[in-house]
């Protein structure tokens, strides 16, 4: 099984979810880390944080290792694909959300340009949430209030250990 290397400053209990059930798993806050032959990055940002400033240290990382990343999945806020309409959004994310939108798509736009299997995993503000998702295309709309952290936690699993959604943006909602 491949090592999956977490890249997160979150502080909530995501990354150490992804971790538990994780054969082979390490952490780090940045992207100063060294790959090894078929690493899975999983990289966790939230919203506010500067990704479109931290995908060209991703970017970095990938040009200087001698071993690529087997395959890059990132989490995103909704809205990146079509997904919620700015009302929803700066529901969810406060009166920046357009901006963090924009930033969010320069990122997975950056990603995409790496030439690399890559997921990104678009989902609604982590709450409660209820006890089932849905996983919707790009394009499909985006709705309720939040997923809880277990749920986000099993869906980046199947993106890290399948290749289920490999090359895709996928969408996560509580199920209707």
């Amino acid at each position: 099984m491949a090592r999956i290397v977490v890249i997160s400053r979150r502080h909530d209990r995501l990354a150490r979810l992804i971790m538990e059930n994780s054969y082979a798993a390490v952490a780090a806050n940045n992207f100063d880390v060294e790959l090894e032959a078929g690493d899975i990055l999983c990289w966790l940002p939230q919203a506010g944080d500067p990704v479109d400033d931290e995908v060209q240290q991703l970017a970095d990382l990938v040009d200087r290792s001698l071993f690529p990343p087997q395959k890059i999945v990132m989490l995103s806020i909704a809205g990146t694909a079509d997904d919620a309409d700015e009302a929803q959004l700066k529901h969810w994310y406060g009166k920046r959300a357009m901006q963090e939108v924009w930033a969010y798509q320069y990122a997975i736009k950056m990603i995409d340009e790496l030439e690399l299997p890559y997921v990104v995993v678009r989902a609604l503000p982590l709450g409660k949430g209820i006890a089932q998702t849905q996983i919707v295309d790009e394009g499909q709309p985006l709705s309720g209030e939040n997923i809880s952290e277990e749920q986000l936690a099993t869906v980046l699993e199947t993106a890290l250990t399948t290749g289920k959604f490999d090359n895709h943006s996928i969408g996560v909602m509580p199920s209707k």
